[in-house]
């Protein structure tokens, strides 16, 4: 008896954690900045990828992006990672949403991918480096946040 009980229980075990899983789309390998794109990736750097565009601004880029997608009752958070070329140029390579807004993934990578960056500096020189942004969905309201 102990023993079904126990191969109950793990298997309850098993199924929580399963549910707790978080979704991750891997979009793209950002093989256009070659075959070993994450290697000489800068983490530290003096001063961090900025967004390169005045109008529209990066709020302005997402907002419009997920006005299609919000609805009265939307509600979580899309993290999106990207990876910012040391000329600009960015690559969506990640997104792990935790909402009700499901957007179609292509669509928001090749929307992602529309302007270009600064690129982030570190002793002088522009370098390859990683930019996070939390978009957060309360009601109609979008909140972005750049991680560090």
């Amino acid at each position: 008896m102990k023993s079904v009980l126990s191969l109950i229980l793990f298997f309850s075990v098993l199924s929580a954690a399963a549910q707790q899983q978080q979704e991750v789309y891997k979009l793209d390998s950002c093989v256009q900045f070659g075959a070993n794109a994450f290697d000489d990736v800068v983490v530290r750097v003096q001063q961090p990828a900025k967004w390169k565009t005045k109008k529209p601004s990066l709020d302005s880029h997402i907002e419009k992006f997920f006005d299609v997608y919000t609805q009265k009752r939307a509600g979580g958070k899309i993290t999106i990672s990207l990876l910012i070329n040391s000329d600009g140029k960015p690559c969506t390579y990640e997104v792990r949403p935790n909402s009700n807004v499901r957007p179609d993934m292509a669509k928001l990578k090749a929307w992602m991918d529309l302007y270009e960056w600064q690129p982030a500096i570190n002793n002088g020189q522009p370098v390859r480096s990683y930019k996070i942004l939390q978009i957060s969905f309360e009601g109609k309201k979008i909140t972005i946040t750049e991680l560090d």
